[in-house]
């Protein structure tokens, strides 16, 4: 798979791991490769979002205020899972 890739940047990469492509690969991806298996996605999402709430107004500033940061939060939600609480 690291064919794929272009080859300048070839050499900057450690490891490929090829994970289910459901919407949340980049997740997956992730969590593969923190060595928590690639079926703990929504537990990195979860942790996005403690990021996101630790650090709400330095992100607010970033974002220029609250409606990007709303969009960012409630994409990274799971159904049933993410219950997190700023």
């Amino acid at each position: 798979m690291l064919d794929q890739f272009a080859p300048f940047i070839q050499g900057f990469i450690r490891d490929v791991v090829d994970v289910k492509a459901d919407g949340n690969c980049e997740y997956r991806s992730i969590a593969a490769l923190l060595g928590m298996g690639e079926d703990s996605w929504p537990l990195v999402r979860n942790e996005l979002i403690k990021e996101l709430g630790r650090w709400l107004h330095e992100y607010m500033n970033l974002f220029c205020g609250t409606e990007r940061f709303e969009q960012l939060n409630l994409s990274l939600l799971v159904d049933g899972f993410s219950k997190v609480y700023f």
